[in-house]
């Protein structure tokens, strides 16, 4: 493909980067791009599907806007080229060139930016062959490492906050393999290191035959199933305050997933018939699951201070919740923690509440049952 493009250099002060200008027909842009997407069998991939509710034809509809409204994208695509592609400059603008792109026939055109607007010309060429020739301005990179491209596509995107939470998650996941912690930490900060690394563990929970969360955690671009109780983000989010915890903040991503598999293998033991029939209680919905994540440390740290960290000392601590607390300050938590209090159906409130505040007072209310009384002696 042959494109009369603009070359332009940017300087930055870390990097200069080059790329071209241009315009393309949209039935060979089309035809040529290509999107490297996140999926469980394609994980160092980084984008998603595209939003299906943009293209139906309603007001506000992409497609729509192209076909009925103004029709008009004049902002420019996002693409890059891995491979063979030359520039023979015609004129020195100063600023820029302007000159001859050829891009060899095989390459594909990898979208970055822009996939949404692609798909709508391609809907709109179906409908209306006229979209065929409508011509599309693009930027054009020439990046030949797959992480670089993850790089733009993440700056140009998420610094806009226009890619979903849990891709991001995986898109630090990916720096994190690829740079490692130090690298990531200098460049998303702490926040940015844990929830790379909690991105990790979930990934090992969700894969450990030991896990009771095997093949139960939903990733991202996954279709759900029966079996799934929970998103990746939601698990990511949860494990990442684990790690940011004082006494969580140096465990290996090893280390963190073995002591989870233990921790929830405990849960079990307890409420056993739980994970038997998860949507019957609320252990297993936002609640249990928030609630007894931000527990673990307390837990652990007990166990730590013990010197016994094991699946049984987990157990014992946490069978305080099974036990009568007389002293504690909020009567509905003095009895024993039954199955009961768990139940969807007739549970009380304070087991059933969705909202930030509850979940955050159940916890603490657990924490308090658990940890505080294990150092309170109880009325005879």
């Amino acid at each position: 493909m042959e494109l009369t493009a603009f070359h332009l250099t940017q300087r930055a002060t870390v990097k200069t980067t080059e790329f071209y200008v241009a315009s393309i027909p949209a039935i060979e842009l089309i035809e040529r791009c290509a999107i490297d997407r996140w999926t469980p069998g394609s994980t160092r991939g980084y984008q998603r599907l595209p939003q299906e509710n943009r293209f139906r034809q309603k007001p506000g509809s992409i497609v729509r806007y192209l076909t009925k409204d103004l029709g008009c994208f004049p902002t420019a695509i996002l693409v890059n080229v891995r491979g063979n592609m030359t520039y023979h400059m015609e004129q020195d603008l100063g600023w820029s060139s302007i000159g001859r792109l050829d891009i060899d026939d095989g390459e594909k055109l990898w979208l970055l930016d822009g996939q949404h607007r692609v798909e709508a010309l391609r809907r709109a060429k179906e409908t209306n062959s006229k979209f065929e020739n409508y011509p599309v301005v693009v930027s054009i990179l020439r990046l030949p490492n797959r992480f670089d491209e993850l790089m733009h596509f993440y700056l140009v995107n998420r610094r806009q906050r226009g890619v979903p939470i849990d891709l991001v998650y995986r898109h630090l996941q990916l720096m994190l393999r690829e740079r490692g912690e130090i690298w990531l930490q200098e460049f998303e900060g702490k926040a940015g290191l844990y929830r790379g690394k909690a991105a990790e563990i979930v990934d090992m929970l969700n894969d450990d035959p030991m896990s009771l969360w095997k093949g139960r955690i939903r990733q991202v671009t996954e279709t759900r199933r029966d079996e799934h109780l929970v998103r990746d983000r939601t698990m990511i989010k949860l494990i990442a305050d684990i790690l940011s915890t004082r006494v969580c903040v140096r465990l290996t991503n090893e280390e963190a997933a073995d002591l989870l598999v233990d921790y929830w293998n405990s849960i079990n033991r307890l409420y056993p018939e739980v994970f038997a029939d998860p949507r019957a209680y609320t252990l297993l919905g936002d609640q249990g699951i928030t609630s007894l994540h931000m527990l673990f440390p307390a837990v652990y740290g007990k166990c730590m201070e013990d010197g016994i960290v094991t699946g049984d000392r987990m157990t014992e601590i946490l069978g305080k919740l099974k036990k009568e607390t007389p002293d504690h300050p909020t009567p509905i938590y003095r009895a024993p923690i039954t199955l009961g209090h768990w139940s969807r159906e007739k549970g009380p409130l304070e087991f059933t509440k969705t909202d930030r505040a509850s979940i955050r007072e159940l916890y603490r209310n657990l924490q308090e049952k658990i940890i505080v009384q294990e150092t309170r002696p109880s009325r005879a």
